[in-house]
């Protein structure tokens, strides 16, 4: 038997036994206390060490928790309870350790005890946190108890059995031959157990203290307890590797770094920790392909390249459990070969990563050397919960940003509110329609944008609405920052969040489309007022053409002087003024033919210039700019004229304690035009700006939204009719011209009108015949009496011979019978049982060359039919009422060939 020299037992007790063999059994004793007081400390530190870092694992698990912001969800949370437990539990079983977990309750959560040893270390360390120890079925065992506040949970970590207590039990009894012994021997046994033992155990123990590793110091038995010691430290040393591991994770996630940049982080640190050669990180799209993968280790030429998912990778993501092969060329699943510059992979660790139970990709690790291992596979379990919380977090800051642009991109404007009704968070429409910026909007109320055309009744109905948890639609009229109105359409609604009650707000700008429609109203009202206007004028016409007619007769049969005379003067002047009315009515309904001709606008105004200063009090001062060398326009002289007084006269009104009117003229360009939406071609050349500006009393923008409305007024009851500017703005529009408006309380109104410029300076200037007879036959039909006497009582004495018929039957039947000797038919557009129309086609189909003269209370574009009779063969046009010498004239050319339209 080869005999150990550096043995515990030839250092120390040979030496011992040769001084006395009484004082080598008393050493014996007192190496073996102090061997056993080594133990318990060496066992008290590591037992230690083994619960703390137990607690580390417990820590790092609400760290994570804590970091992914979602303590708040209880299945997460408890999936995470049961990864910590089976940590710990795998923790303790590689470390040869038992232990226990239980609840506040005292309910077992895991155990690797048996009952009646459980229930005794549950008692020690209830109310006693931290090292104890105690003696069961004669062995000494050592434990640590830490409490865990977070989850309310009692922690508890064993060592195995250690120590014989029957052992210690014996070796109390030399305690008296220890104390005899001692005395003899003290000096000789001190000596040797310095030199040989005590020395190399406190070298250990600093050694270990000072956290290096533990070098040998030259007896067998303690360098087996110093590679013990290594070999735990390197154990610990690795799971604390890998705990920080998953704690840099955690920051990196909640550093809001892009998915890519997390996913190559969690590769570089987890395959360093695990020792592998390649590594990659595997994203799965909604159809269960890949979409993505980032890998280490593989050549630059395949990074962007997404596997087809034949093979092992294939196998993974349908099985969806973890895979671990030693031998990959081995493997059934191996679908043969790798691409080209992929490098041969020998063994393979693959982990899915899971997502609410949803599978959202795989990590996977190869060619480590000596192949991967449980631990290895545990780790990676842990890894895969963090990358799952990276890629679901990646994928909710995609799905914001997605939100964010498409509200950022909309044209509406998205109001959000906190809890405090403060403005929140506003879009780049919301800064483009109120011209507040974002810095400015933020934090303010949006009671900001109050326009004052609400009352307090409207927006108390609003809130009302809102807080009762109720969407409110409707409409609202706001102001911009620069103090303009607006409309928008608004909903708001409101959302709950941890904070509390939110409120959005989307908003559209309507303001364009509530002038169109308000347009239309207009439109529609003007189409309604003029068709009544239009039958009117048509029916007043009819009686002002006898009352004008008769009264014209009696004239040109009486002298001045005579009884006669002066009434019909004064009949006929009352008749002319009717006259001059109901072109007026027609002239604003647009059924009042217009005669345009080229003319300065200059000129219109300055004929009127005396009539300003009639019309005007003292207290006004008149004042005419007028450009030189005006561009003509086309246009109706007396139209024209109407404008321009009518607006003097609306100017003087508006400063009954006197102030300053003030009419220009100048040129401007087209592009004046394309702003007010009329087309380029409308003038090529440009615009004649016609300007009155008064400095009276001015207008508020409701009444500016009104004031070219048909018998909207501001004047006293009987000082105004409603229909000057109403006349203003449709003699504009009829002359293809366009009309603003810039008014202010107390600051006066402007009025600028715009004309376009016409490049024809020709006007027509036909000779009006002198001599009014003539003969022939003429036919007269038309269902008014007055009429038809007046016909013959104008134009038989003339030389002309008049047949009339009061219907179409009628009249038609007279043409039928005496169309060889009817020169000239007088035709009325409307007429009971058979109009103007059918009975001109009745004439023409009779005889197509017959010459019929159109005669109406209608313009000529007042009434549709007039228009197409005189593309389809009527020889002219005259308008009721007329006169003797119109009459005439109009037969006279109508005789001659000419087709004149009166």
């Amino acid at each position: 038997m080869r005999i150990n020299k550096n043995s515990l037992a030839f250092r120390l007790l040979v030496p011992t036994f040769l001084l006395i063999g009484v004082v080598a059994l008393v050493m014996l004793l007192l190496v073996h206390r102090i061997s056993e007081t080594i133990s318990e400390d060496y066992h008290r530190f590591t037992i230690t060490q083994y619960s703390n870092e137990v607690k580390h694992i417990l820590d790092s698990a609400i760290i994570a928790l804590t970091t992914a912001n979602i303590l708040d969800k209880p299945p997460v949370v408890e999936a995470k309870k049961r990864s910590v437990i089976e940590a710990i539990s795998l923790y303790w079983r590689n470390n040869d350790l038992d232990g226990c977990i239980f609840d506040a309750r005292g309910e077992s959560l895991f155990s690797s005890l048996d009952e009646h040893l459980g229930r005794k270390v549950m008692a020690l360390c209830e109310h006693q946190p931290g090292h104890f120890h105690f003696d069961e079925a004669g062995y000494h065992i050592h434990g640590h108890a830490i409490d865990f506040p977070a989850w309310e949970w009692g922690v508890v970590t064993l060592t195995r059995p250690i120590t014989p207590v029957l052992y210690r039990r014996e070796t109390a009894f030399l305690l008296p031959l220890i104390a005899l012994g001692s005395a003899l021997t003290a000096a000789g046994v001190f000596f040797i157990f310095w030199r040989n033992f005590r020395r190399p155990v406190r070298a250990i123990i600093a050694e270990i203290r000072s956290g290096g590793p533990v070098r040998p110091v030259g007896i067998s038995e303690l360098d087996t307890i110093g590679v013990a010691v290594n070999d735990s430290v390197d154990r610990l040393l690795k799971k604390t590797n890998q705990c920080q591991l998953l704690h840099n994770l955690a920051i990196s996630i909640h550093e809001n770094l892009s998915t890519d940049e997390v996913l190559r982080t969690i590769l570089e640190r987890a395959a360093g920790l695990i020792e592998a050669e390649l590594a990659g990180i595997a994203l799965y799209n909604d159809q269960g392909g890949f979409k993505k993968l980032i890998t280490l280790g593989t050549p630059k030429e395949m990074e962007g390249r997404v596997p087809q998912g034949r093979g092992l990778l294939s196998a993974m993501r349908l099985s969806l459990v973890p895979l671990r092969i030693d031998d990959v060329a081995a493997h059934p699943g191996f679908s043969g070969a790798f691409p080209a510059e992929h490098p041969v992979v020998r063994n393979l660790l693959g982990y899915p990563i899971y997502d609410d139970g949803r599978p959202v990709g795989a990590l996977y690790f190869g060619n480590k050397p000596g192949g991967f291992t449980a631990e290895d596979e545990e780790l990676l379990k842990a890894i895969s919960a963090d990358a799952a919380i990276a890629v679901t977090r990646a994928e909710q800051v995609s799905e914001l940003a997605r939100f964010k642009q498409v509200i950022d991109s909309a044209f509406d404007v998205v109001i959000i509110t906190d809890t405090t009704g403060r403005i929140r968070y506003v879009n780049p429409a919301f800064e483009s329609i109120t011209g507040y910026s974002r810095e400015e909007a933020i934090g303010k109320n949006p009671n900001i944008l109050k326009s004052g055309h609400h009352d307090e009744e409207f927006h108390k109905h609003v809130w009302d609405t809102i807080n009762a948890g109720t969407m409110w639609k409707g409409e609202f009229i706001n102001r911009k920052q620069d103090g303009s109105i607006y409309y928008a359409s608004a909903i708001i609604f409101p959302i709950s969040t941890e904070e509390g009650v939110n409120f959005v707000s989307i908003q559209r700008d309507v303001t364009h489309e509530k002038r169109l429609y308000e347009q239309l109203l207009r439109a529609q009202k003007m189409e309604a007022i003029g068709t009544l206007a239009g039958g009117i004028a048509h029916d007043f016409n009819n009686l002002l053409a006898a009352i004008l007619g008769y009264s014209e007769i009696i004239l040109t049969q009486t002298v001045e002087g005579d009884a006669f005379h002066k009434p019909a003067s004064v009949i006929k002047h009352a008749a002319e003024r009717g006259a001059d009315l109901a072109r007026k009515i027609l002239m604003i309904t647009r059924k009042e033919k217009m005669e345009t001709r080229p003319l300065s606008l200059n000129k219109i105004i300055s004929s009127a210039e005396e009539l300003f200063q009639r019309s005007m009090p003292k207290n006004i001062e008149i004042v005419l700019n007028l450009k030189q060398d005006l561009p003509l326009i086309k246009a109706d002289p007396t139209q024209i004229q109407q404008v321009v007084m009518n607006l003097a006269v609306n100017a003087r009104d508006a400063m009954p304690d006197g102030g300053r009117l003030l009419i220009e003229t100048t040129v401007v360009g087209t592009e004046n035009g394309a702003a007010n939406g009329l087309p380029h071609t409308i003038s090529k050349s440009g615009f004649v700006k016609l300007s009155v500006s008064d400095t009276g009393m001015g207008m508020d923008v409701e009444t500016q939204r009104k004031i070219f409305d048909p018998f909207f007024t501001t004047k006293e009851t009987g000082k105004g009719t409603g229909l000057g500017l109403y006349i203003v703005h449709s003699v504009v529009s009829n002359h293809n011209g366009y009309i603003n408006l810039y008014s202010e309380p107390r600051k006066g109104t402007r009025f600028a009108i715009y004309f376009p410029v016409t490049k024809d300076a020709n006007q027509d200037a036909a000779e009006e015949p002198q001599d009014l007879r003539g003969s022939g036959t003429i036919l007269v039909i038309d269902d008014e009496s007055p009429i038809r006497e007046l016909c013959r009582d104008m134009l038989e004495p003339l030389g002309y011979a008049v047949i009339t018929a009061e219907n179409g039957e009628e009249g038609i039947r007279a043409f039928r019978e005496q169309k060889d000797s009817i020169a000239l038919v007088i035709l009325d557009m409307v007429m009971p049982k058979m109009g103007g129309s059918e009975v001109f086609q009745a004439l023409m189909t009779i005889d197509p060359g017959v010459k019929v003269l159109i005669c109406s209370g209608y313009t000529h574009d007042g009434f549709a039919g007039i228009g197409a009779l005189m593309k389809n063969g009527a020889a002219g046009f005259i308008q009721k009422p007329f006169t003797r010498q119109t009459i005439g004239t109009t037969i006279k050319k109508v005789l001659s060939g000419h087709q004149p339209m009166v």
